[in-house]
């Protein structure tokens, strides 16, 4: 029995078509999966899902189309939807550098050597090219959001908070060194 014999007596709800639809594309729709993410059952948990969205929908399946592509198109879209749930969340903000500084820096230190400590952060902002010496005054003397700052300097959030964390670190690594610790 051809796909679109199955997707009709499907649509009619014999239960028997669809499991047939279903083994006929699961180790696709599993291959397609598996193969962007790094868990399998990551995988086979969204290609189960995919099946149960399909049965739901299917009937507004125009079965005219081929079922492949169509099945493939839902996991895909449960796919995006793992990765914007699962995405790292984006560092940046100016608690952080307070918290980087004082964790690992700061506390570091007794008192008697705080002045030290405080010295060299000066010292290593200094050696900070231009550019980030533009973007520490705008983060955290202006205290400009990551997003004003992604439209002022008109880069991608992804890009601004990637610059931010390579600047705390650049910045944590020289305060480190200065100070003897590294």
């Amino acid at each position: 029995m051809d796909d679109r014999e199955l997707i009709i007596k499907a649509q009619a709800g014999d239960l028997d078509a669809y499991s047939e639809l279903v083994k006929r594309y699961q180790s696709n729709v599993r291959a397609c999966l598996l193969v962007r993410l790094h868990q399998k059952h990551e995988a086979e948990d969204l290609a189960q899902e995919t099946f149960i969205i399909a049965f739901r929908k299917l009937k507004d399946f125009d079965v005219e189309q081929a079922f492949g592509p169509w099945v493939r198109t839902i996991a895909f879209n449960l796919l995006r939807n793992f990765w914007r749930k699962h995405r790292a969340i984006p560092m940046g903000g100016a608690a952080e550098l307070e918290i980087l500084i004082d964790e690992q820096v700061g506390l570091r230190y007794s008192d008697k050597n705080e002045s030290d400590t405080m010295a060299a952060l000066k010292q290593c902002i200094e050696k900070l090219d231009d550019s980030m010496k533009q973007l520490l005054a705008l983060r955290y003397h202006r205290e400009l959001s990551i997003a004003d700052l992604t439209r002022q300097l008109n880069v991608r959030h992804s890009t601004m908070t990637m610059r931010l964390h390579r600047m705390r670190d650049q910045l944590r690594i020289c305060v480190s060194e200065t100070v003897g610790l590294a």
